[in-house]
């Protein structure tokens, strides 16, 4: 009785368990993504992530203290320079690649603690619309330097940057934007 007892348990487990296939993923295309767009949930009602913290390449912005990290600092007139990663995914170009990207104007945002109204280029924020992603890598970086006027900002300031890319390489239109919110103080 016990054998067919462990004959019938052994039965009922191979028929209950099998073999999960992987579905081969496939690149069609090679695309460049903004790495933050990438780890950070999209800003209420926007397609894209509003990040107010300066962002560390590869992981989220961390808002608190997060497995024994620090909430990453506030964006202010302070800050300096904030830079945003460009992921190449695909093959490494054996050129350097030389990508642009834009300045989506006039944006605001209200959502929670933050009211934004939009940052003005020379006046709050300063960058130049290109990026360069080295031969043979993965990454390129977005510099925006933050300009201090001296005193603090009436309220926070928004800055919505968008990929273009160049001939060979375009965005991935669900990563492909990011906002950056200057915090008033």
């Amino acid at each position: 009785m016990k054998k067919i007892f462990l004959a019938f348990v052994a039965f009922i487990a191979l028929a209950t368990t099998s073999c999960i296939e992987n579905e081969e993923i496939t690149l069609k295309q090679d695309f460049i993504e903004m790495d933050a767009a990438t780890y950070n949930s999209n800003g209420v009602e926007r397609d894209y992530p509003v990040i107010n913290r300066k962002p560390t390449p590869g992981r989220q912005v961390y808002t608190a203290t997060t497995n024994g990290w620090p909430a990453d600092p506030l964006i202010n007139r302070t800050s300096g320079t904030i830079q945003l990663r460009v992921n190449l995914v695909g093959p490494h170009s054996d050129v350097a690649q030389e990508l642009t990207y834009a300045v989506v104007p006039n944006q605001v945002y209200a959502a929670g603690t933050i009211n934004a109204d939009a940052a003005v280029q020379g006046t709050h924020f300063r960058t130049n619309g290109k990026v360069t992603i080295p031969a043979n890598s993965s990454f390129g970086f977005i510099d925006v330097e933050i300009l201090n006027p001296g005193s603090a900002h009436a309220t926070d300031k928004l800055i919505v940057l968008e990929l273009i890319g160049n001939d060979k390489y375009k965005p991935n239109p669900l990563d492909s934007k990011v906002a950056i919110v200057i915090n008033k103080g």
